[in-house]
């Protein structure tokens, strides 16, 4: 029987496909392994992984970051911390958020007073993808930084990590097409004690959930070393026009979100052949899967 579990790369890129559709940004089906600011390089077509060529903090740039004007010493081009928030959660446009009954699960430990809790309803014969993060903090580049970086000749041919969400707990689940619900709950457990000196305790946290079928990955700690999901972006080609110019483009106006390096996909995660003049125009064409 076909199921994502056997079909791992497929899987992901669907995941990477309908999370990047509705917020611009790519996921990392891997948030334990760090994606952090300042990364270039480029995503593998077979897999979605991103595959990184350098940092812009690496000693082997600093002469390219002098050429733009950018002192390596300084921190003007070191990642700004935005505030944190509250959480962050996103689906796909096939999935449609409802209230999650709490009496159906009142023998779940939380369920009541959890942070983030709620029952996913994706459509039926297609394939639907839920992000959820808590407590996220964004490292970014700054406007300044990256009008600079634009700069610089070698960057224009790279794709840059330029935002990342870094957060203490994620969940992610990719379904099937049965379009069955599924309930996601972030619970608290016991108390975590805090080293000598330090007043109070947290809260351990963990993820619930009463899902059947589909994929679903997720973790949980109290520091903020997950990152789920990430901005990539590619210098804006100029085009030569002969009407009136376009304002002047700074900072983060020079930069653009890169297209998916595949064409769709179905509802299986296989790309969906190209065809032009009757021929197939699909080097990763695949064959029919076995069912």
């Amino acid at each position: 029987m076909w199921s994502w579990f056997t079909h791992e790369s497929n899987a992901q890129r669907k995941f990477i496909e309908l999370i990047f559709d509705r917020t611009g940004k790519y996921p990392n089906w891997d948030p334990p392994s760090e994606i952090p600011v300042g990364l270039f390089g480029f995503i593998d077509k077979a897999t979605g992984n991103f595959f990184p060529k350098g940092s812009i903090y690496s000693s082997e740039f600093q002469p390219l970051l002098r050429s733009a004007g950018i002192d390596p010493d300084s921190d003007k081009h070191q990642p700004e911390d935005c505030p944190e928030e509250s959480e962050f959660t996103t689906w796909s446009t096939n999935v449609k958020r409802l209230e999650l009954n709490v009496d159906s699960h009142a023998g779940v430990p939380g369920i009541a007073t959890a942070s983030i809790k709620g029952t996913w309803q994706v459509k039926k014969g297609t394939t639907g993808a839920v992000l959820l993060m808590n407590k996220p903090r964004i490292k970014r580049l700054t406007q300044e930084a990256l009008g600079k970086l634009a700069q610089i000749e070698y960057l224009q041919s790279m794709h840059l990590v330029t935002k990342v969400f870094y957060c203490p707990a994620y969940s992610l689940y990719l379904s099937d097409k049965s379009g069955d619900n599924i309930s996601i709950a972030l619970v608290a457990s016991a108390p975590v004690v805090e080293p000598v000196g330090t007043v109070g305790a947290t809260s351990e946290m963990k993820w619930w959930s009463d899902t059947q079928a589909g994929l679903s990955r997720n973790g949980c700690k109290t520091e903020h070393c997950f990152t789920p999901l990430y901005e990539l972006l590619q210098v804006r080609q100029q085009r030569n026009r002969r009407s009136s110019p376009s304002p002047e483009r700074t900072g983060e106006q020079l930069w653009i979100a890169p297209p998916l390096p595949w064409a769709p996909l179905d509802e299986d995660g296989r790309e969906v052949p190209v065809y032009i003049n009757g021929d197939m125009d699909s080097d990763d064409a695949e064959e029919e899967s076995d069912f």
